[in-house]
């Protein structure tokens, strides 16, 4: 029986053993970040909070902050200090703009932990507004814009598809791009969409494009009409039914230039029958094409449309996809494409 007991004896001392084995080789060793919500957050800062577990050996902190995910270009390094600190005040940063940090723990300036990536986003002013129609209608909008930056801009209008009751444009992407650039931006609803002012029948504004035609104008108006805008300074950008909008603006001397996602040529020559549009962006799906509507094969639209248009000028067609108008914003590369042709062709001053 000595020799079973002996067994027993031996296998409890590997285990209490291991199980004691300290700080060097248990998993209670291992540190840990906890990242808290962001705080005090504006255009130009936020305070970043966390709490660590198990520092182990750990003297300093420091972060890292960088404007892409990957954390490829790492645009602000911090030197916390102690360990003990749990949060800390970033400045001097871009409004609308998401940020990507990271927290390692130092001895001795040698990093010993690296935390996972978090990410917070800095303020940006949104203004609720009305636009008055000439035919007196009241249309809800949305201003975008940094209060940080000083003096006017140019103004960007962005407009819906039909038939929706929530604009696409607020809160994205694209939107908060540039505003982060510094461009003031409208969003705002036709009549009979969202919150703005109902009418009788909604197919009233398929068939007759000169009423939604007011609600441009309006918003053309309110734009050069606010102190924030440069005057004469305006893009227009739409998909779908807001498509030909974009166009349909593209004669007034305002109009700087126009982006169309998924138009069609039905209502673009409304407004000024004998234009020549002219810097123009042009992106639609190759697979939207839906044969039982009247002027339904969009690709085929857009080509006609970007080939009665005079340089500058620019077509995507997205291979492989019958997404159409804002869902084509889901691709981050026609985000940077767009904000590029802006850059381009509605510079900042």
């Amino acid at each position: 029986m000595k020799y079973p007991l002996l067994f027993i004896l031996f296998t409890f001392c590997l285990a209490s053993c291991d199980s004691n084995s300290g700080p060097e080789g248990s998993e209670a060793a291992t540190p840990e970040v906890k990242f808290l919500a962001p705080t005090m957050v504006s255009e130009t800062e936020f305070q970043l909070n966390w709490s660590i577990v198990s520092p182990v050996g750990a003297q300093t902190i420091a972060v890292e902050l960088s404007e892409d995910s990957e954390m490829s270009h790492i645009t602000k390094y911090l030197d916390v200090g102690d360990i003990n600190t749990d949060h800390v005040l970033v400045s001097n940063l871009k409004g609308a703009t998401r940020y990507y940090y990271r927290i390692s723990l130092l001895a001795n300036g040698v990093s010993l932990f690296r935390s996972e990536i978090a990410s917070a986003e800095t303020a940006y002013q949104v203004d609720n507004v009305e636009l008055i129609t000439e035919d007196s209608y009241s249309l809800s909008g949305k201003l975008a814009y940094l209060e940080s930056v000083s003096g006017s801009r140019p103004g960007i209008i962005m407009m819906h598809e039909f038939g929706v009751w929530v604009n696409p444009w607020i809160g994205s992407e694209l939107m908060k791009q540039l505003v982060a650039e510094g461009y003031v931006c409208l969003t705002f609803f036709f009549r009979g969409h969202g919150t703005s002012d109902p009418v009788d029948d909604l197919m009233d504004l398929v068939n007759d494009k000169s009423l939604i035609a007011k609600d441009l104008k309006a918003s053309i108006d309110y734009m050069e009409d606010n102190e924030l805008v440069s005057s004469g300074e305006l893009g227009l950008m739409g998909g779908s039914l807001g498509a030909i909008m974009a166009l349909a603006g593209n004669g007034y001397e305002e109009v700087k230039t126009s982006i169309a996602l998924s138009p069609t040529s039905d209502g673009v020559f409304v407004i000024f029958p004998q234009m020549t549009l002219s810097s123009a962006y042009y992106l639609v799906g190759e697979q939207d094409i839906h044969t039982e509507l009247q002027g339904g094969d969009f690709p085929a639209e857009t080509q006609a449309l970007y080939d009665l248009t005079e340089e500058p000028r620019l077509l995507d067609i997205i291979e492989g996809t019958a997404d159409h108008g804002t869902n084509l914003l889901s691709r981050e590369e026609l985000n940077t494409s767009i904000k590029e042709w802006i850059l381009e062709h509605l510079p900042l001053q």
